[in-house]
């Protein structure tokens, strides 16, 4: 019969074995033993350790059995299976080159085999990188042939199997960092006489008894393996049949932002090679981490490998494509004009302002197939709205020894780790409390701040051509009360203003006149005389429209700022909007008080 004096709560050795003492001591047969006695006491030390490690055992064996308290990878890939999710591989690093190569002799073609390299420094460092498909190089003047080529990083790996028939055989590949999208699987049947190329498949809809395809599923120890058809669900290889399995070892994200590019041998035989890259390497990764897994599992098993909702959407291109730090969807209902059947997709890369078209592509590629048939996924890039600080900090001289430029520089710090974690995201608001709040907290000595903050589009303009543009801000603008704009005016402020540039060979601003009209007006000294009328602005949407501008040159930046007075101090970002605050844009002014 159980003895209730015995605390089953504490799991430690010691308590277990100061448990096991009060136990004894309360039988009759064991009240004068000396506990403490070596013998007795060497015997409770075994107990004592038996049963903690018991406990210990059992605790961790109940904590792998589920997702969300496992430790060991290998438990929680376990557990993402039965979720239909396949953690993330490596990913290779990819670039756009264009290659240029002069054969020596007349020829009328130029053949690029596959998997032809090209290699890069990063600091000390040499990468790989090959083509993923053979091509032609195309000539215009039968001495130079070109061809475009996305290069991917990695080193070619081959490995080959033999089907025994049986089906407990697994394929399991040997290099761990391999990059599953790019795996290439052929299968040679009759001794050599008959090839089967295999593709890749992530989804039963659609696969017959004779598909050829291979599915892949993690395996353990960081490795991933091949799963062929049952004969039901995709064909499977004949029993004596060699499978060659092709796959790139790669360096996840260390090449990426590497610019220079090198063939590393002839072409077709031909040795006068010049290469240029066109796009920068990027979107290489690591392995998915055990936490990020548990995280993706089960929102994709939601998602059910289909793109319906807008959540889907997000789930899906995030988990696939670990570069992607930021993706915004929205319906062809929200877009301006309306665009019924289509839905739009912002994403925003690591590495990169948005996301390189070659990118683009790929998660194209990857989502149509998930997408309702009536429905057509359509990448934009997206737009970037800056917020202008300026903010007039005073702190308490008696209660620091820093200097004023102390204090500027930890105000700077804590609006840059403001922006790191609130904002630089779609669908996201800047909070004037917050911000104000957090510029007081930078500096134990700060008594309070006097912060204005204005939203910036940036305009990029071609030079010498007339162009027409949009801005969607999406909020509600400050209409300007008192004077209205007057033919030559001193410059008292307006809803909309703009950094200097030279246009009409004279030095102007973009302004408003209060009443929904831009101007383009030429600044002398501190008055303005308008030029010509440009576009509009809708204080209530946000809406401005620029008609027609030639801007020739700068004359101050490197781009035009159109600075935007929002009715509310809160500033929001939506649609395909990323909201962020840039140094350049924050002024500081410190002023020491004593009270």
């Amino acid at each position: 019969m159980a003895n209730t004096s015995i605390d089953l709560v504490g799991l430690d050795f010691n308590t277990l074995k100061s448990n096991f003492k009060t136990f004894l001591r309360n039988n009759t047969q064991f009240k004068d033993m000396d506990f403490e006695g070596s013998n007795i006491n060497v015997l409770l030390d075994v107990l004592a350790y038996n049963t903690y490690l018991n406990g210990f055992y059992t605790n961790m064996v109940a904590s792998e059995m589920f997702l969300d308290t496992a430790q060991l990878k290998d438990s929680v890939v376990s557990h993402s299976k039965e979720l239909n999710y396949t953690p993330r591989s490596h990913t290779s690093s990819q670039a756009s080159l264009r290659v240029s190569v002069v054969p020596t002799e007349t020829v009328s073609t130029v053949v690029v085999p596959k998997y032809t390299s090209f290699s890069t420094r990063m600091g000390s460092e040499v990468y790989t990188f090959t083509t993923n498909d053979s091509t032609i190089a195309t000539t215009l003047d039968g001495v130079t042939y070109t061809f475009d080529a996305t290069v991917f990083e990695g080193v070619v790996t081959s490995e080959t199997y033999v089907m025994d028939g049986s089906t407990t055989q697994r394929f399991v590949l040997s290099n761990p960092t391999v990059d599953t999208s790019l795996l290439t699987v052929t299968v040679y049947e009759d001794n050599g006489q008959n090839q089967f190329s295999y593709t890749q498949a992530h989804t039963l809809i659609g696969v017959t008894a004779t598909s050829q395809v291979f599915f892949v599923q993690a395996a353990e120890n960081d490795q991933y393996e091949i799963v062929f058809g049952d004969g039901v669900f995709g064909r499977r290889p004949k029993t004596g049949a060699t499978v060659l399995v092709q796959y790139r070892a790669t360096n996840g994200e260390l090449p990426n932002g590497a610019t220079t590019f090198v063939s590393d041998g002839a072409i077709d035989g031909h040795t006068n090679v010049t290469v240029t890259t066109l796009t920068a390497a990027a979107g290489g990764s690591i392995a998915e981490t055990i936490e990020s897994i548990r995280f993706n599992a089960p929102r994709m098993f939601v998602a059910q490998d289909r793109a319906v909702t807008a959540n889907d959407y997000e789930v899906l291109l995030k988990a696939r494509f670990p570069e992607i730090q930021a993706v915004s969807v929205y319906g062809g209902e929200e877009h301006t004009p309306p665009q019924y059947g289509r839905v739009f997709i912002s994403a925003d890369v690591a590495d990169a302002d948005g996301a390189p078209l070659s990118s683009q592509q790929r998660f194209i590629e990857y989502i149509k197939d998930k997408t309702p048939l009536t429905i057509v996924p359509q990448f934009i890039n997206p737009e970037f709205l800056h917020v202008e600080i300026v903010s007039n900090v005073q702190y308490d001289v008696t209660q620091t020894t820093k200097t004023t430029n102390d204090i500027k520089l930890a105000v700077l710090a804590a609006i840059t780790e403001y922006n790191r974690t609130n904002l630089n995201d779609f669908n996201t608001t800047l909070y004037y409390s917050q911000l104000v709040r957090t510029i007081d907290a930078a500096d134990t000595s700060i008594v309070g701040n006097d912060t204005t903050i204005t939203a910036i589009k940036e305009y990029h303009p071609s030079f010498g051509n007339t162009e027409s543009f949009t801005v969607d801000l999406g909020s509600e603008l400050v209409t300007e009360e008192g004077l209205l704009l007057l033919q030559d005016e001193s410059h008292y402020g307006h809803t909309i203003t703009s950094t200097k540039f030279i246009s009409e060979n004279q030095q102007c601003i973009i302004l408003d006149d209060g009443l929904g009209t831009l101007y383009l007006g030429a600044t002398v000294g501190d008055r303005i005389s308008l030029i010509k009328s440009i576009g509009t602005v809708n204080y209530t949407t946000g809406n401005l429209t620029i008609n027609a501008i030639n801007v020739s040159s700068l004359v101050e930046g490197t781009y035009v700022k159109i600075f935007m007075k929002t009715k509310s101090k809160n500033i929001s970002a939506r649609k395909n909007t990323l909201l962020l605050v840039d140094l350049n844009d924050v002024t500081i002014n410190v002023t020491g008080v004593k009270p």
